[in-house]
């Protein structure tokens, strides 16, 4: 019998690996509803392209589920790399509002989609790193 017992998962950490998986599920169904829709959205000249979309959309799918297994591996690589991914989602998400959008950013909706991401990043920053959840991200050499 192992004397090793592991920690249990704190709460914060789950909501946490929750949410992360729920952005790769996010991302993944944009990727198939975009291709799924393609033969309809091509003639509008959406920019940038819907093939274009889904290939990032399936990107940031991938990079969501790794980081969600980091975090289920207890890895502390995971205490920066979400807070961060969720960053540069927020940041691309923004982008693509700014850039490509005709109708002024306030008018979308910008600033609550702005205020989402930096809740969601603080928090996420915030749950990983607190003090309580130390003893969960643990070097072990399996």
């Amino acid at each position: 019998m192992s004397v090793y017992l592991p920690a249990k998962r704190p709460l914060s950490v789950t909501l946490i690996l929750g949410g992360v998986i729920l952005f790769g599920v996010w991302n993944v169904s944009k990727a198939l509803l975009l291709i799924q829709n393609r033969p309809l959205l091509d003639p509008l000249a959406i920019r940038p392209a819907p093939l274009w979309q889904a290939v990032w959309a399936l990107a940031w799918a991938v990079l969501f589920f790794g980081a969600a297994w980091l975090l289920r591996r207890r890895r502390p690589s995971a205490q920066i790399i979400i807070p961060l991914l969720l960053f540069l989602f927020g940041l691309y998400t923004i982008g693509l509002r700014l850039i490509f959008s005709p109708l002024p950013f306030a008018t979308q909706g910008g600033l609550v989609i702005t205020l989402f991401f930096a809740v969601v990043v603080i928090l996420s920053f915030w749950g990983l790193r607190r003090a309580g959840r130390r003893h969960y991200f643990v070097e072990r050499g399996d």
